[in-house]
């Protein structure tokens, strides 16, 4: 996600002749959100990831979790942080085996993601590159709306 998201589309008095559009200078700068939801249509807490060094210090929704790392990106500790804080927290309904449905992401698909999902009885399905259109229907309905650039 990025900070600026500027629309566009304007609406100002006909035969204006300049149209202001508020921006919080941020234009470059973004951060990262991983979504998920369970098959059912419930959705899990989403997390934040900030290019920071420390986590904020701010209140935030307790449907929110806010991160942080270098580069304010995905990589495989943020993940195996979102197995053992968002994945493992969920209601499984007495049911002690889950499956998690993955895009081919780099930061999925290593073995120490692979075997703390083991861990945690979950099989992991792996959604071929070339077939988000298809098989991904987050990044499809929600993900690209949100990547406005």
């Amino acid at each position: 996600m990025w900070f600026d998201l500027p629309s566009n589309t304007t609406i100002n008095q006909k035969g204006a002749k300049t149209v202001n559009i508020c921006i919080t200078g941020h234009k470059q700068s973004s951060f990262t959100v991983i979504l998920a939801c369970m098959a059912d249509g419930t959705k899990l807490p989403a997390v934040c990831i900030f290019k920071l060094k420390n986590v904020l210090k701010e209140k935030f929704p307790n449907s929110i979790y806010i991160r942080a790392n270098e580069k304010g990106w995905v990589n495989e500790q943020e993940i195996l942080w979102w197995v053992e804080n968002v994945w493992t927290s969920r209601n499984r309904f007495g049911n002690p085996r889950s499956m998690l449905v993955l895009d081919s992401f780099r930061g999925h698909i290593v073995d120490s993601v692979k075997n703390r999902l083991v861990e945690k009885n979950t099989n992991m399905a792996v959604i071929p590159g070339g077939y988000t259109s298809k098989l991904q229907p987050l990044d499809v309905a929600i993900n690209k709306s949100l990547n406005l650039r």
